[in-house]
């Protein structure tokens, strides 16, 4: 009995794919031919016509798969509302499972991998270009049994952003090489020189009864949020104080009613074999220049001043930024 018992336990878990945690790059052709029963599920639970499989890869070091998912439009709004819908009609018919769970456990059980060597990611593409759109995602995986989501639906009113730097990180020092640091330590690195450089571009006094301030909002290994607050006439140019302002400002004081500018951004650290590229979003907002607006008192640049203002002025700060971190 417990030979049996030895030898059923080996048996058990010696299975190559489902319960071995390594080197997942011999096995990509089987991966890839699992992949088309991933969409033949989603066709099977009716998500078919609302989500795509498009493909699984391997992260850089070869230990963990990635599937790519993709929401069937091209329109903000329509993505948002189409992800907002399949969720709600998933619990409603599955009350004890979220379509989270079920994407990713779906998953990782077609690929006979283990759950913490598998992501899935959602998105919706990109219009006029390759890829994907940055302003909306879904990312899905496993820490301790348990699935965890980080998703941005409904910030479409964003700019994309994309900055690829050709240059490493850090470069190599004494004994200890550049390829020795992790991209995590990397990353870490690069967020902080964008901060820097943000605090010197934006922490300058331009205008009177401001004081612009970035506050960093949130930090992951491979993501910085933060916001600038407080402007004024950093992106919209041709803001003037009205003239009742001026006649304050003569016989009472300092008076700026110029509208209240904020720029909320997010970068994506991705390292590359020549470097990195952030990817990311940049979100033009403005308030009233009388008061300071609460958050939700902000309204976006899109669309009356997307054209004039806001997409030359992120295109410019793409290369200016660009130009920093290759200094």
């Amino acid at each position: 009995m417990k030979k049996t018992l030895v030898f059923c336990l080996f048996s058990f878990f010696s299975t190559p794919l489902l319960f071995s945690q390594g080197y997942l790059g011999d096995d990509l052709a089987f991966f890839q031919k699992k992949a088309s029963l991933y969409q033949e599920w989603l066709e099977s639970k009716g998500m078919g016509k609302s989500l795509k499989m498009d493909k699984v890869e391997l992260k850089k070091n070869g230990n963990e798969l990635e599937l790519f998912l993709s929401v069937r439009t091209h329109d903000p709004d329509s993505a948002a509302a189409i992800w907002t819908a399949l969720v709600a009609d998933f619990k409603k018919q599955n009350p004890d499972e979220e379509l989270v769970s079920a994407l990713f456990h779906t998953f990782v059980r077609l690929m006979e991998i283990p759950p913490v060597q598998g992501n899935v990611q959602v998105y919706f593409p990109n219009k006029n270009s390759a890829g994907y759109n940055p302003c909306f995602y879904v990312w899905i995986w496993e820490v301790d049994n348990k699935v965890k989501e980080e998703s941005r639906v409904n910030n479409c009113k964003a700019q994309g952003l994309s900055i690829t730097v050709e240059k490493p990180v850090v470069k190599a020092v004494s004994t200890k090489t550049a390829t020795s640091i992790s991209n995590k330590e990397q990353a870490r690195v690069v967020f902080d020189k964008v901060l820097k450089y943000a605090r010197q571009r934006y922490e300058v006094k331009k205008c009177e009864e401001r004081n612009p301030r970035v506050e960093e909002d949130e930090t992951t290994d491979y993501t910085l949020t933060f916001v600038v607050t407080d402007l004024c006439k950093e992106v919209l140019k041709e803001e003037e104080k009205s003239l009742w302002c001026d006649f304050v400002s003569r016989w009472w004081g300092p008076c700026n009613d110029m509208r209240r500018e904020r720029l909320e951004f997010t970068f994506n650290y991705i390292a590359t074999d020549t470097g990195y590229t952030l990817t990311g979003s940049l979100t033009g907002k403005f308030g009233s220049g009388v008061y300071v607006p609460r958050k939700s008192g902000y309204m976006d640049m899109e669309p009356d001043f997307e054209e004039d203002f806001l997409k030359p002025y992120v295109k410019q700060f793409q290369k200016d930024l660009k130009k920093y971190l290759e200094k």
